[in-house]
């Protein structure tokens, strides 16, 4: 019996320690699917509306829409991208996830990334996940290509694959998990959208951007152990039972 009870308070213990890390692997992204802004969707970034968290570069041209099928206020003039309802392709959706999208002409402006500062992070390795999609701007025609280049502080940057989008069409949403190793201490979280070519608007389309931590090794080790020894005490409660019948 007592035998019994060190194995079962072990098990406990075991568990609920490897349980904890997992509980705390949190997200370590703000305003990750650009939900908030500072004056409303369908508008341009840096110049009618911001997104709290994010930095994008002067001059840039990027849009935050709440819909696919939004025009959006720029400093140009109203923009919207192809779509369904203006005659282009019916593949052209909002994100998995709904709601507002982040959205950069790669052929215009200052070809700077948005970003976003993470503090304070404990050495070791980050997922960075996201979905994106690439699309093109009304009233322009002519494939394009596009895709995203991503880092996060002094790991090496990793990219998509460049997708080849037709006249007037849409990709339909892709969704990208990356792994990256960092040292401690605040890391810069950059996406650079790449595409082309220029004068015929190619956009590159980003939401439902997170980063957590990747659990040790060791810390699933230790899981796994601590349900071997649950399973175990199990397995000797029930055949001492069958005995006792």
């Amino acid at each position: 019996m007592v035998l019994k009870s060190v194995l079962h308070a072990a098990a406990l213990i075991c568990v609920l320690a490897c349980a904890a890390p997992q509980a705390q692997a949190q997200e370590l992204v703000t305003n990750g699917g650009f939900e908030s802004t500072t004056s409303g969707a369908n508008k341009q970034v840096g110049y009618n509306t911001n997104l709290p968290g994010w930095s994008v570069p002067a001059n840039s041209y990027s849009f935050v829409y709440a819909s696919i099928t939004g025009t959006a206020a720029s400093s140009n003039g109203p923009l919207a991208l192809w779509n369904a309802t203006n005659g282009g392709s019916a593949l052209a959706s909002n994100s998995p996830t709904g709601g507002n999208f982040y959205a950069f002409d790669t052929g215009y402006g200052a070809q700077g990334p948005l970003t976003q500062t993470l503090k304070g992070l404990q050495a070791g390795t980050y997922q960075v996940s996201f979905d994106w999609a690439a699309a093109q701007q009304y009233q322009y025609t002519g494939q394009t290509w596009e895709s995203w280049t991503v880092k996060l502080g002094n790991a090496a940057a990793q990219s998509t694959a460049t997708v080849f989008n037709p006249s007037k069409s849409f990709t339909g949403w892709m969704h990208e998990t990356m792994t990256f190793t960092v040292g401690a201490g605040d890391a810069v979280l950059s996406f650079l959208a790449k595409g082309g070519p220029e004068g015929v608007p190619p956009f590159a389309l980003l939401d439902s951007v997170s980063v957590v931590a990747v659990p040790e090794p060791a810390t699933i080790t230790l899981f796994a152990l601590g349900l071997g020894f649950v399973g175990l005490m199990r397995s000797g409660t029930r055949a001492s039972k069958k005995q006792t019948a």
